[in-house]
């Protein structure tokens, strides 16, 4: 598909930096009034390519669950996201993919996905509503420069100048930037007098300093309690899954606490669903009753694998052939807090080619959180993750998208009808 835009002298109604989903769904909105002048500027040579990324590129698009139980996956920014959010709800989200022939299947404790498991089949049915709509695009056009003058946005890029009266950014954050997320928006946000929140990997695996459970890559355990510390003291706890990899952890747990890990953090991983304290109690209360029963078994019924538990004990020298008569009172304190308080310091985490999101961006003090209108600079708008939002992985970063993009092209559409 190719679009020719309008000749360069002309000034459209919109513009918008960004061609993910959030810009799309920003210009498909926009378009409802008719006659309006869109035109997407992306940098690549064609749109979409993160969505297209997204869930090993079946598309987490969304989750279930209500917009109250949606605003807790933000971190500290669940009051900023909850009027968009509201506006278009996850609910909402699902309800326009089915209109649009696109069934949904929900798995992995609610993840929603297409029928098809094919982002791409999300993405070009968005292209195929802007081409309906007649909105204008172009491709391989990274803009270079901003100027604001005189009520009126004028975009250098490398295929010349472009103008408009309302201005979009839509750029996306600095995760995957073989994708063209390079941290663009905030420069241009920052050159138009917006604060920028420095930007760090979110969703990203941990790389642990001297770790010892290398040979346990692979094994994984299902809600369990993850302590974040810093110089001595908690910052951050929060249950989740954990994968246990080659070098560190990983899985959904760890990826939402990414956002607040730094190097040399120390984390603290319950491997049970039970506390040391109790651990120790059913210990006591077997060993009198159950003496000549072995370790592994007795560890075996706290739902921890065995190849965990083999290097559990031995992390901890203790003979996996002993009976739990045969156990300390150290060698079982010393144990049970192994399993219940081990302690990881972070060596580093996953940079942004690993990183599913990004942590920082527009500062969302300048931002309306009900407009997604800078605060700063009349008609100029933000949406998606180029703004200072990050969300949990399960489909809430291409939601916010989505309804950011919604709620700025409402207050968009308002600006027009009225002009």
């Amino acid at each position: 598909m190719k679009y020719n835009p309008k000749k360069q002298t002309d000034v459209y109604d919109i513009i918008i930096i960004g061609a993910g989903p959030g810009g799309l769904f920003c210009a498909i909105n926009c378009a409802e009034i008719s006659e309006t002048k869109i035109l997407v500027i992306e940098k690549n040579n064609s749109p979409g390519k993160k969505l297209l990324l997204s869930g090993t590129g079946q598309c987490n698009i969304t989750h279930t669950g209500t917009v109250l139980d949606f605003v807790k996956h933000y971190g500290m920014k669940g009051g900023f996201v909850k009027p968009a959010l509201n506006l278009f709800t996850p609910a909402s989200m699902i309800k326009f993919l089915h209109e649009n022939n696109i069934l949904t299947v929900a798995k992995d404790n609610g993840k929603i996905f297409p029928k098809s498991n094919r982002a791409g089949d999300i993405l070009n049915m968005m292209i195929s509503i802007c081409r309906r709509k007649d909105i204008e695009f172009i491709y391989n056009s990274p803009v270079k420069k901003i100027v604001y003058e005189n009520g009126l946005f004028t975009l250098h890029s490398v295929n010349g100048k472009f103008r408009s009266r309302i201005l979009v950014i839509a750029t996306g954050g600095m995760s995957y930037p073989d994708t063209g997320s390079t941290g663009d928006g905030c420069k241009f946000a920052q050159g138009l007098g917006h604060k920028i929140i420095a930007a760090s990997a979110a969703l990203a695996p941990v790389y642990i300093k001297n770790f010892s459970f290398s040979r346990l890559s692979g094994i994984s355990f299902k809600d369990r309690s993850i302590s974040l510390f810093r110089n001595g003291e908690k910052i951050q706890s929060s249950y989740g899954d954990i994968l246990i990899t080659h070098k560190g952890l990983s899985g959904p747990g760890i990826l939402d606490m990414s956002r607040y890990i730094d190097k040399g953090d120390m984390l603290k991983v319950s491997f049970s669903s039970k506390k040391s304290e109790e651990m120790n109690n059913e210990f006591i209360t077997e060993s009198r009753m159950y003496g000549n029963m072995g370790i592994k078994n007795f560890l075996k019924r706290f739902d921890l694998p065995e190849r965990f538990i083999i290097e559990i004990l031995s992390i901890e020298m203790i003979n996996p052939a002993k009976n739990i008569s045969e156990i300390s009172k150290t060698e079982r304190i010393g144990l049970f807090k192994s399993i219940c308080e081990h302690t990881f310091i972070v060596e580093y985490k996953g940079d942004f080619n690993m990183a599913m999101a990004t942590a920082g961006g527009v500062c969302t003090d300048e931002i309306d959180k009900h407009t997604m209108e800078s605060k700063l600079v009349q008609n100029l708008y933000f949406a998606g993750e180029v703004i200072d939002i990050d969300g949990d992985t399960g489909g809430y970063n291409i939601q916010w998208a989505f309804s950011s993009g919604r709620a700025a092209a409402e207050s968009i559409k308002k600006i027009i009808k009225n002009s």
